[in-house]
């Protein structure tokens, strides 16, 4: 009688055991699979984008590398003479010759005049569309008469035509550029031998996609170091601090202990907050990290 009691207890523990671990196999595992699974999708997903940019990096530097040579060996001239009427006509003939959409306001700013070099400053504010505004830029930096561009400040201007179009150069864009026109009665200034530019500007650029940023290669954290860039600071005293680290362990450090990519450098506790110095990245970065004050 003994015996069946003990078999029966025994056999009801490993039932529940066996009940216990088929729960969470079921359930819990299931729904970790599942969140895993998502997470797993949205990395492929952003590597896809990632080889998309990187292919176009080769293009996106030839077409700098052409633009650079142009820049470099180009032939300017400043006229003797100039006068507003004379530069807006300028201007005007660059965009007739291009049947571009710009319209633009013009505006006569202050004039200045420095040994004998006259600089007279303008303003332009209007809309056209993105292609028709970078062939109107290129064509005041590439044709023969200097006029320096000093600030250009561009926004897009959402239109119907945007919507149906796939064409990244039809977007609109409202700008406003600054320039100043040069003029100087000295000999030689106005005969520059020119050579018209032989490339036209590239057609297909989006001025509303992403930049491609360089790859940053680092060192692996081998030794398993703090990385503050996933980890909280949630004490400190005087002379020590207490993070938890990017695998959620509670770590100690004192000043000049090492992190990963670099070391902690300053505590502060009047501000609740420590600096790191990570002096193997290129260039060296200064990262703070404070703690957090539920309000």
């Amino acid at each position: 009688m003994h015996a069946l009691r003990t078999t029966i207890i025994l056999g009801a523990f490993w039932l529940l055991v066996i009940l216990t671990l088929g729960y969470f196999v079921h359930f819990r595992m299931k729904a970790q699979a599942e969140t895993l699974s998502a997470q797993e999708t949205k990395v492929r997903e952003e590597l896809v984008v990632d080889e998309e940019l990187a292919s176009q990096l080769p293009v996106v530097q030839a077409e700098m590398d052409k633009v650079r040579n142009l820049w470099v060996y180009r032939s300017k001239a400043i006229p003797k003479k100039e006068t507003s009427h004379e530069t807006y006509e300028y201007l005007d003939n660059i965009l007739t010759k291009n049947k571009s959409t710009l319209n633009f306001d013009y505006i006569a700013a202050e004039v200045g005049d420095t040994a004998g070099v006259r600089s007279a400053n303008y303003r332009t504010i209007g809309e056209a569309k993105f292609n028709d505004l970078y062939r109107f830029i290129w064509s005041m930096e590439h044709l023969p008469r200097y006029l320096r561009i000093n600030s250009l400040q561009m926004t897009q201007s959402l239109n119907k035509d945007d919507e149906e179009s796939d064409n990244s150069g039809d977007y609109w864009v409202r700008f406003e550029l600054h320039f100043t026109a040069l003029s100087a009665d000295r000999p030689g200034f106005d005969e520059v031998q020119f050579t018209s530019m032989e490339t036209e500007p590239v057609g297909s650029y989006d001025p509303f996609l992403p930049p491609i940023k360089p790859e940053i290669h680092v060192p692996p954290n081998t030794l398993g170091l703090p990385n503050v860039f996933e980890s909280s600071l949630r004490a400190m005293t005087p002379n020590q601090i207490y993070i938890l680290d990017q695998k959620s362990e509670l770590k100690v450090l004192n000043l000049g202990d090492e992190v990963y990519l670099g070391r902690l450098v300053d505590i502060l506790p009047d501000e609740n907050r420590a600096v790191f110095l990570l002096d193997e990245l290129e260039p060296p970065q200064t990262v703070s990290l404070k703690i957090a004050v539920k309000e």
